[in-house]
């Protein structure tokens, strides 16, 4: 149904055909159909860069009769007998399907259907005796007979084998001289590699958990896990190349490899879950095998081809220099050809210990909530807004188990006291005017004197983005209420409605602002421009670029998902003294790369050549090093950031690409005025998805807190931080 959706949105010159053996679209998740589109066209693009034509028999056989091509070329589609049954019906019953058949099979029954084009073979893949006889019967002889190239096309099909049963089969087709082998499934890439067996990423413990449940388990996986594993198996089972891609590098590379298709496909649906899309893009992969020793990239050589060279990526591929630049490493490409060096060594030796709290700071209460905010107001934790849990539904409700409770916006404060360690739910707007709406992916920036804090922005759904500013503040005590909406006077332009995007206060030129950075729009595009909200004024005003020694006026980029955190350090006569914003990492708008940038912004109010006064920003794109050379500084987005001293900010969690984020470099530490950074490990494990969390200072108790976070692993089911956590500074 997936590749159904991709066929009504697509833009083809032929169709894919998809409509006649799907009873019924359905609507997907827009991560699903993504994800299924990534797969269907990298596949496509193989097959395109093998015998330039298309993989799929009835939209090649189209395409062959309108143009009258008569190479000779056959197609064999093999699965379980009760399956190929099925499908013989349906491709029997569509007239436009069955029009397309050959003529003159020499088979044609139930189950079976074999010509000098069309092949559709009903074998268990287990039985190997069965599948030789049935490609003999078709035409396909091992070693022998005429000169025969063959493509070899298995999708998700050879992970519910055992491992000695797919390593059957991929060793009988390596009986071929001339094949090529395109394997497209699953795997599970190291999180630790000082324990890789036992430490798993919660997305790979959730897959797995799914696959067990359906009793559908990936039996494969017991014993090829990593890409390195596959890599292995492939050349112990005669395959003279291979190369081997997890999805997020293959589809930036392969799929998506220009802005210009990066953004026609954004303009198919909106499109907001890129976490859970990197997340399945680190955990499939792409194999391109071949077993002839000499493989060509000359479209008009008779040697079989180099599908890398065609896609003109052999040259990027064995380029160590690009690799490293591109953070490329085993976990996301490797390679029978040439070696692929290990991003960074293993987590106990070049890394330092933080040590958990060893008190919960949220006693036992239990966050699950993603794009929410977390702030700390004198001895209160206030969580606001975000994702989660209906809480209009009873949780003991015994007509419903908490697993279908229905997950919505949330426009209520969970309000936590850690003096007297009590809770207090504060109901969010319910028609209430004088209630912010609900909403996920705004921002929370608390005031100076720690009294309040401003909320902005955020979305509702897909494509409902607010634009408005409120304030809740602490009086008579601990009695929080929310107040009026903060109103925008003057006639000065204001900012379209943003989400995404991050919001610190801070004073500039004796004002204390709130400096929104980044973003995304209703639209889907994203925010470039940089604006302040004067806190005694409630207006807003965009600040100008002014040009400095260290960015030849370069602006800064839309970013959004990113971090931005203020250091404070000491007034000098120096301009670089004062109040910085620092900007790290997140996901650039125009081509949806993820960056590992840190980037340094100051502020401040000057006259123009008018004598107007304009507020302005600089920038200086900070290059920091590591602390332990050998390691590096991964790209990442859907993280959080914390200043925890002068000049030192926390990096926490977030996911990265093209590979995963290893457990050690999930928090680090970088040093501003240093220049340098280093990944922190904690104490002790924990199954965190550490992503769309929130996490803030505690100063007072010196530790930094954690709350919510979790994300929905591809249908396989959700998983939610549901416990807070503490890092003592």
């Amino acid at each position: 149904m997936s590749h159904c959706h991709i066929e009504g949105v697509t833009e083809r010159d032929t169709p894919l055909m998809f409509k006649y053996v799907v009873p019924k679209a359905s609507r997907r998740s827009p991560v699903i159909n993504r994800a299924y589109y990534q797969r269907t066209e990298g596949i496509r693009r193989i097959v395109d860069g093998w015998i330039e034509d298309d993989p799929m028999y009835f939209r090649l056989a189209q395409k062959r009769k309108a143009t009258q091509n008569t190479t000779l070329l056959k197609y064999v589609d093999i699965d379980y007998r009760t399956l190929m049954l099925e499908r013989l019906y349906m491709i029997r019953t569509q007239t436009a399907l069955a029009d397309l058949l050959p003529d003159d099979p020499s088979v044609d029954d139930a189950g079976e259907f074999i010509s000098e084009t069309y092949c559709c073979l009903g074998i268990d893949l287990r039985d190997i005796n069965t599948l030789r006889k049935g490609l003999e019967t078709a035409g396909l002889f091992r070693n022998g007979g005429k000169r025969t190239p063959v493509l070899i096309i298995s999708e998700v099909a050879l992970a519910y084998l055992s491992p000695e049963e797919s390593d059957e089969v991929i060793q009988f087709f390596s009986g071929f001289s001339e094949a090529t082998f395109i394997l497209h499934e699953q795997c599970i890439p190291e999180f630790d590699r000082d324990d890789p067996e036992e430490i798993q990423h919660p997305f790979a413990s959730t897959m797995l958990r799914h696959f067990s449940r359906t009793m559908t388990p990936l039996k494969t996986l017991a014993e090829h896990r990593t890409l390195e594993d596959q890599l292995q198996r492939f050349k112990e089972l005669g395959w003279k190349h291979c190369d081997i891609s997890n999805m997020n590098l293959f589809s930036n590379y392969v799929v998506i490899p220009t802005v210009e298709e990066q953004q026609r496909i954004r303009r198919l649906e909106p499109f907001d879950e890129y976490d859970e899309l990197c997340w399945i893009g680190a955990f499939y992969f792409m194999a391109i095998a071949s077993t002839e020793q000499k493989i060509s990239d000359s479209v008009n050589d008779t040697d079989t081809p180099d599908v890398l060279s065609r896609l003109k990526l052999r040259s990027k591929f064995s380029d160590h220099a690009w690799l490293r630049n591109s953070h490329v490493d085993q976990t996301s490409f490797v390679s029978i050809d040439y070696a692929i060096k290990p991003s960074s060594p293993a987590s106990t030796d070049l890394t330092k210990t933080v040590q958990w709290s060893a008190e919960r700071p949220m006693g036992g209460s239990l966050v699950n909530r993603k794009g929410h905010t977390v702030s700390i107001l004198g001895d209160n934790i206030l969580i606001y807004g975000g994702f989660g849990p209906d809480e209009s539904v009873p949780p003991d409700s015994p007509s419903i188990f908490a697993a279908r409770i229905p997950h919505v916006r949330l426009g209520s404060i969970f309000c936590y006291n850690f003096e007297d360690h009590t809770f207090e739910m504060i109901s969010g707007n319910a028609g209430d005017d004088m209630l912010p709406a609900p909403r996920m992916h705004h921002s929370a920036a608390t005031t100076l004197d720690g009294s309040s804090f401003y909320i902005y922005g955020g979305r509702d759904g897909p494509t409902k983005v607010h634009n408005d500013v409120w304030m809740y503040s602490v009086e008579e005590g601990w009695s929080p209420q929310w107040r009026g909406r903060v109103s925008q006077e003057g006639q000065g332009t204001i900012p379209e409605g943003f989400y995404k995007h991050t919001a610190n206060i801070m004073t500039i030129a004796g004002r204390e602002m709130m400096v929104v950075i980044g973003g995304r729009l209703a639209s889907g595009e994203t925010n470039s421009l940089i604006w302040a909200f004067d806190l005694q004024e409630c207006q807003w005003t965009p600040l100008q670029l002014r040009a400095s020694p260290y960015n030849m006026g370069q602006e800064l980029p839309g970013l959004f998902s990113h971090s931005s955190v203020v250091i404070y350090s000491m007034e000098g006569e120096d301009e670089e003294d004062g109040d910085h914003l620092i900007v790290i990492g997140g996901i650039r708008g125009d081509d949806e790369r993820i960056v590992n940038s840190v980037l340094k912004l100051q502020f401040g109010v000057s006259e123009n050549e008018d004598s107007e006064m304009i507020c302005w920003y600089s920038i200086k794109d900070i290059i920091v090093r590591p602390v332990h050379p050998g390691t590096s500084l991964q790209p990442r987005f859907g993280h959080s950031c914390v200043t925890v001293g002068p000049g030192r900010v926390w990096v926490l969690g977030g996911v990265s690409s093209p590979g995963l984020l290893q457990w050690h470099e999930t928090i680090v530490e970088i040093r501003i005025d240093e220049g340098v950074y280093e990944n922190l490990t904690p104490s002790s494990f924990k199954e965190l998805v550490m992503t769309g969390h929130a996490a803030t200072l505690d100063s007072k108790r010196q530790r930094v807190i954690g709350v919510g976070g979790g994300g929905t692993c591809f249908g396989f089911g959700s998983l939610w931080d549901a416990t807070p956590w503490a890092l003592k500074i």
